[in-house]
């Protein structure tokens, strides 16, 4: 039988022990956990990165900047669920070892229960299937980004008319007096 080699640099939640085995960081363990319960609680990756900021969350690298992009990229590695996809890249060229995203070039390989799972396999289904959902919302409702929310405007992207499907998006309306302002939602 084969030995998975399972990089886990830039992964957060994992290390690895003397014999190369991926073993479970228990502090970056709890950070993922974060991350998913966040998620199936209603936040956004958006709203997500910026809380981790905001409470000086360290990253696997120890920095505080987190990206939407990167948790998106956390709540879909099937890793964290204790599989592995092998081969999503490949090495064009091993003299510069530039690697390309494997799109069919070369065969990937999927590994069931090779390593410690940090997320159970029911909660990383249910990501799978909220992040489904979300973006059958948007498509449905014509939204080009799926988070819209602000906490100064947390209805954004969520008032939607019962007529015409429609979101409705909130304007600030101005009056011909300076002093008054109202803020308006509008279709």
């Amino acid at each position: 039988m084969g030995k998975v080699i399972v990089n886990h640099k830039k992964f957060l939640g994992y290390d690895k022990d003397e014999d190369g085995n991926l073993v479970i960081n228990e502090e970056q363990a709890k950070i993922v956990r974060r991350i998913y319960r966040e998620y199936l609680e209603g936040k956004g990756t958006n709203r997500i990165a910026k809380d981790l900021e905001r409470d000086k969350v360290p990253k696997w690298d120890g920095t505080y900047k987190w990206y939407e992009s990167s948790i998106r990229k956390m709540l879909q590695n099937e890793k964290y669920k204790g599989d592995a996809l092998l081969q999503k890249t490949y090495t064009v060229d091993f003299l510069t070892k530039k690697r390309l995203e494997n799109d069919g070039q070369v065969p990937k390989y999927y590994v069931e229960e090779s390593h410690p799972a940090i997320i159970d396999k029911d909660t990383w289904e249910a990501v799978q299937l909220e992040m489904e959902r979300r973006r059958a919302y948007a498509k449905e409702h014509g939204m080009k980004r799926l988070e819209y929310a602000t906490v100064k405007n947390p209805f954004a992207g969520k008032v939607i008319c019962g007529n015409c499907n429609k979101i409705y998006g909130r304007k600030t309306w101005n009056s011909t007096s300076k002093s008054l302002k109202r803020i308006i939602w509008k279709g």
